[in-house]
């Protein structure tokens, strides 16, 4: 299920304090009868359902566009033929790191394309069968379309502009259900959505994840086997392969920026040439390495030294260089030297040299004697080979287990592994499911991952699943011992789709009832940072941009937060002047650019090339951090 949307940033100019420049045509100011002159307009902004969305595009021909979702309230906002639009673009060369930004004082911005009055915007509107409108509102110059540009929206009444409108694009990476997982031992979680069939599924069987800290030492740079291994020990490692590393590493602020990363990707690649010396089969790595500013800023608040934290890094580096400085915080600088790692480890079984044939006659022998546990044993490590490419996915079928009452695990946990290694055999996977369900009618296993199959089918459509059917056979699952937790995450999940339906029908009263719901329930489930970030989308996507910055802000004061979930927060968050201004918001974007520089930048590019949009460069906070880290 996918929603994205060009969210709506409305500014209110105070005209009274800006300057106006040459060539507004006929628009006026109204100073300081702005409330008489735009009483109307103000009152349809006001009062406009939160559903109701517009925007402004260039076709091939430079044509620009006006495009509202719902014609009704383009009626109500231009009611008088002295009442229309202008069209302010604005170009990307405005703005510079040096200072010397052109023509962003007073009205207009950038240039001011002829207004359009609405007898002209009647005569080119051109309505969907959904209700939505497009209107002619200006042509591009040809020396502006080979620009970087954006356009600025300002709504006149009576001739007054009464409305200035930027637009931003608030990233919608995707939002989905909640996850569920599905019974096979355990409950089992997939990992991500929309990456490789491996990364997806890496952690369905025998996997887990350890994440440890280790100190760098300050004139230390390489490790050995000897160094880690009373870790290696302590973590009881020798039990288990390690498939995968995953290091930041982290150095303190002082010194040159390209040495300390240098030493830090050193560092970090001498812990794993020593953790791949404890086992044979090679290790995937995955290794980043930058300064800890996110640390630095928040721990240097607390000593006498708490001004650094409002300079520009150049200046917080020079005074670095001072002994006397260097040495009073020393403590604090130790303790950002350091290696976050994260493990990913497979549980060893004993059965690493059987070949194909072997576990065969090994299954084969432990279904004629019923030996379920050893069964299940054997499965879980062909299910870790088909992960690991060893054995073809097709393998399973070799496998023959019997439709009895015995083997109703092995077969329950057969369908689920087959439905999140190929969401598309999801209905298969319903059937063969609904005939162990008739085979063990109280398993509350099979009852729970028939549940999660119909949300799949729900939402792909193509197969009829009854929404009320199964919100009653979600209820009912208490019944069979499912824990509350896990049937209010189904119940959250209902209701999201529901709401969708609620949506295409315009019933706004019963959808809103439905995001009420999800709102008062969601923090009563345990939740994952895939969660919180697909529950946030979800709200955005419905413009209750308050609800996502709840489900976001909370997880953001660790160092190692989820990157998507991270830069999140900053699509929320970036075009409030009251929180950018903040030091720790700051500090939130140095983060940001730390675990992916590239992307940090590119919020700053052009709406239409997937930025936010260059314009938040108004902003001096924002602009401070941009020119300091994306120079």
């Amino acid at each position: 299920m996918k929603r994205s949307s060009a969210a709506l940033l409305l500014l209110f100019l105070l005209l009274s304090t800006h300057s106006y420049a040459q060539g507004t045509w006929d628009i006026k100011d109204p100073g300081s009868k702005f409330a008489d002159k735009c009483g109307t307009c103000v009152s349809a902004l006001r009062n406009k359902p939160k559903e109701v969305q517009f925007a402004l595009y260039a076709d091939a021909d430079n044509v620009v566009w006006f495009v509202i979702t719902d014609q009704r309230f383009f009626d109500q906002l231009v009611r008088k033929s002295s009442d229309g639009f202008a069209v302010d673009v604005v170009t990307h060369d405005q703005y510079t790191c040096d200072g010397k930004a052109k023509s962003l004082e007073g009205f207009p911005k950038g240039t001011l394309l002829k207004p359009v009055y609405q007898a002209e915007l009647k005569r080119t509107k051109k309505t969907t069968p959904t209700g939505q409108a497009v209107m002619q509102v200006g042509t591009l110059p040809a020396s502006i379309a080979s620009k970087d540009y954006e356009l600025n929206l300002v709504i006149l009444q009576d001739r007054n502009i009464c409305h200035y409108n930027y637009f931003y694009n608030l990233q919608a990476y995707r939002w989905d259900l909640l996850n569920m997982g599905m019974y096979m031992d355990t409950l089992t979680y997939s990992t991500k959505e929309d990456t490789l069939r491996n990364d997806r599924v890496a952690g369905l069987v025998r996997r887990k994840q350890m994440h440890f800290t280790i100190p760098f030492e300050k004139n230390k740079s390489e490790y050995s086997p000897g160094d880690l291994q009373p870790l290696y020990d302590s973590l009881r490692l020798t039990d288990f392969t390690i498939k995968r590393i995953a290091i930041n590493a982290y150095s303190s602020v002082e010194g040159p920026e390209a040495r300390n990363i240098e030493l830090q990707q050193k560092r970090a690649q001498s812990i794993v040439t020593a953790m791949q010396s404890f086992q044979s089969p090679s290790i995937s790595t995955d290794v980043k390495a930058s300064e800890n500013w996110v640390e630095f800023l928040s721990d240097v608040t607390l000593t006498p030294y708490a001004e650094l934290a409002y300079l520009d890094k150049a200046e917080i580096k020079r005074r670095l260089t001072e002994k006397k400085t260097a040495d009073a915080l020393e403590p604090i600088l130790a303790t950002h030297r350091k290696a976050l790692i994260t493990l990913e480890l497979q549980r060893k079984d004993g059965m690493e040299g059987m070949k194909q044939e072997q576990i065969v006659k090994a299954f084969e022998e432990a279904i004629a004697t019923k030996n379920i546990a050893y069964a299940q044993q054997l499965q879980n490590t062909v299910y870790a080979r088909i992960l690991d490419d060893e054995l073809p996915s097709n393998f399973l079928d070799r496998l023959d287990i019997p439709a009895q009452r015995d083997f109703a695990g092995l077969l329950n946990s057969r369908q689920a592994f087959k439905y999140f290694e190929d969401p598309a055999d999801a209905y298969q996977c319903y059937l063969a499911l609904q005939e162990l369900d008739r085979l063990l009618p109280n398993d509350p296993h099979i009852k729970y991952n028939l549940r999660v199959l119909e949300f799949h089918l729900l939402t792909i459509g193509g197969q009829t699943i009854d929404p009320l059917d199964l919100k009653r056979n979600i209820e009912a699952l208490r019944g069979y011992g499912i824990e509350t937790p896990l049937v209010t995450r189904m119940l959250i999940n209902h209701n999201i789709i529901m709401a969708e339906v609620d949506m295409m029908k315009g019933d706004y009263a019963q959808k809103d009832e439905r995001i009420a719901y999800i709102r008062r329930n969601y923090k009563s489930v345990p939740m994952k940072d895939l969660d919180h970030l697909s529950l946030a989308q979800y709200f955005a996507s419905y413009a209750n941009y308050g609800f996502a910055l709840d489900v976001v802000e909370p997880h953001l004061a660790d160092i190692e937060v989820d990157e998507d979930l991270l830069f999140y927060y900053l699509n929320l968050t970036i075009f409030d002047p009251e929180k950018t201004k903040k030091s720790t918001y700051r500090t939130t974007m140095l983060n940001a650019a730390n675990k992916n520089k590239p992307r940090f930048c590119a919020l700053f590019d052009a709406f239409s090339k997937g930025g936010i949009t260059f314009q938040l460069l108004d902003n001096p906070y924002l602009t401070k951090t941009f020119c300091e880290t994306c120079r």
